[in-house]
């Protein structure tokens, strides 16, 4: 076997490299046109084969479907019920009550069908000013709805001339009468309450009253004289 420098062969390969390199490179060339063209003939034709290296596919909008309208619930409003109105027990005595968050002495009376809110005042020794300012608790004599005007307590035998009471004012009430009621004079009940308008007292109000100023007149009353029956003038005959 004849040997051949390394060189040689060397140049021997290079030489076929540049004789089949051009001949291996259209080969590949002509294929990809094969193959390009065949891809076009076919998306050309609708056999649905996506050519993705010549455009970017772009998603379609897909419509989405209406919105579902939600059945809205109206809640039915339930029936308030009425109270009951709680029936006040008519009263066949006099009998304690406690005052409650918002009453009044007029409440009171109209609650338990008295008619005069001045009786509870009277049985309670209430005055205006005290009557006004009732609190929760407090114990209040509450009279029967037929009840009357309790009958005032006579005066203690001991109390002198002038001695000053205080007199609770009844409906009906005026200084004369009053000053009748004690033996005194309407100047004297004036004097201690400094009142400016004697006609101006009214009933609830306390008046300070100076008592048995006057002396009681004792002794029957004048008789008054009986009053004789009318007489017809005698009749008179005429003289013929």
């Amino acid at each position: 076997m004849k040997y051949k420098p390394r060189y040689d062969r060397y140049k021997k390969s290079r030489h076929r490299r540049r004789i089949y390199a051009p001949m291996i490179m259209g080969i590949l060339a002509v294929l990809l046109v094969v193959i390009g063209l065949t891809l076009i003939w076919l998306w050309l034709n609708g056999a649905g084969v996506e050519l993705a290296f010549l455009y970017t596919a772009t998603p379609l909008n897909t419509p989405s479907p209406p919105p579902t309208e939600t059945p809205t619930i109206t809640p039915i409003p339930s029936e308030t019920p009425i109270p009951s109105e709680t029936l006040t027990p008519t009263a066949s005595a006099p009998f304690i009550y406690n005052v409650e968050s918002g009453d009044t002495i007029t409440s009171i009376a109209e609650k338990f069908g008295v008619e005069d809110y001045l009786i509870i005042m009277v049985l309670n020794g209430l005055t205006n000013e005290t009557a006004l300012a009732l609190n929760v608790g407090d114990e209040l004599l509450i009279p029967n709805p037929d009840m009357e005007f309790p009958t005032p307590s006579p005066l203690p035998p001991n109390l002198g001339r002038g001695a000053i009471i205080e007199y609770f004012v009844l409906p009906g009430d005026s200084i004369l009468i009053i000053a009748e009621k004690f033996l005194t004079t309407v100047e004297a009940i004036i004097a201690a309450n400094d009142l400016e308008d004697p006609n101006a007292i009214f009933p609830g109000q306390i008046l300070r009253v100076p008592i048995r100023l006057l002396t009681p007149t004792f002794g029957p009353s004048p008789t008054p004289p009986p009053t004789l029956p009318a007489t017809d003038p005698p009749e008179t005959t005429p003289t013929p």
